[in-house]
């Protein structure tokens, strides 16, 4: 008697397949952060389509904790406010970093730890999410490997968070107003420019900006570099009208100085300016010609040599050198 066989279909191993992968999509999801089960399924709906989970999905949703839990040891917990959150991957440990990058990840958490940085807790969050998925024994191996010590200055003020997303939103787009805590008033001061850039230097974050107009007649059409932590965030406004594609061109300058032999003379010597060229005399002493678009930038940094520097041009900053000098001499009679 000959026995017919049943052929099977796809249908159960196509469903297994489907239901480990949109496990797997829970860990990176619960990653980003915790959820509501409401939360989750509608976010699989939409990564995946309407089938990924069936009509009972909350009952599916429980097998899915349930088997996260139990084949990869992963640790769910309910939160007070109804969220679910993955606090530990278990076995899922997604990154096995090799030795090298291990020491530069530590050496990222290291630098990032010091000095003050925008969104600095961004990214403290950010490195606590990779190292979440570093198996237990490198976990423990970068905190061994957390020896580097970073010099950095400390601003005494904090940055608000919203003024700097709404500025970082806008920059080279529309132009800006706002009022500003100068050095050289008491009264807060009316400020209009064109952002251009955010940057951070010596533990300050800065706005770059094309001034159109401020109490300053000097610093009208100039590209000015304005502490953020100075800006009065709700006296930002941004403008409707966009920004044209080019900005007016940039100043700059020739800079022209040389280092004594006490510098120089081990030829390692450090390029503070953009386009810099370093000739070497023969009694070890070297000059250095470059370009740079911030006078009042470039005496902070060259004064730092102390007797060791002479700057040669522009005149401009000589002659701003002077002044600072004389200043100087009479707090030091």
């Amino acid at each position: 008697m000959t026995t017919q066989r049943t052929r099977r279909g796809r249908g159960r191993k196509r469903s297994s397949a489907l239901t480990v992968q949109r496990r797997l999509w829970l860990v990176s999801r619960f990653i980003r952060g915790p959820a509501t089960p409401t939360e989750l399924i509608a976010d699989a709906r939409r990564v995946f389509s309407e089938s990924i989970y069936p009509s009972n999905a909350l009952v599916a949703l429980r097998h899915d904790f349930h088997a996260l839990r139990n084949e990869f040891l992963c640790t769910i917990e309910r939160q007070s406010d109804g969220r679910y959150a993955l606090t530990d991957v278990g076995r899922l440990t997604l990154l096995n970093l090799p030795d090298e990058e291990l020491e530069a990840l530590a050496f990222l958490i290291s630098f990032f730890s010091e000095g003050s940085w925008p969104a600095a807790f961004h990214v403290r969050s950010l490195f606590e999410r990779i190292i979440a998925l570093l198996p237990s024994e490198q976990r423990l191996t970068l905190q061994q490997r957390q020896v580097w010590q970073i010099e950095l200055p400390q601003s005494s003020t904090t940055i608000d968070q919203k003024l700097l997303t709404r500025l970082r939103r806008n920059l080279r787009r529309h132009a800006i107003q706002f009022r500003y805590r100068s050095n050289y008033s008491d009264e807060l001061e009316s400020h209009r420019v064109a952002p251009v850039r955010l940057f951070v230097r010596d533990g300050h974050t800065y706005l770059e900006a094309y001034c159109y107009s401020a109490p300053h007649q000097s610093i009208i059409g100039q590209y000015i570099p304005y502490r953020v932590d100075r800006i009065v965030p709700e006296s930002l406004h941004v403008e409707r009208r966009v920004l044209p594609p080019e900005l007016p061109p940039r100043r700059t300058w020739t800079l022209r100085y040389r280092l004594s032999p006490q510098v120089a003379r081990n030829r390692d010597i450090s390029l503070w300016f953009p386009q810099s060229t370093v000739t070497y005399h023969p009694d070890g002493s070297a000059e250095i010609c470059a370009q740079t678009s911030d006078l009042w930038q470039a005496e902070q940094i060259l004064l730092r040599y102390r007797e060791h520097c002479q700057v040669l041009e522009p005149v401009e900053l000589i002659e701003q050198i002077r002044k600072t000098i004389a200043r100087m001499q009479e707090l030091y009679p």
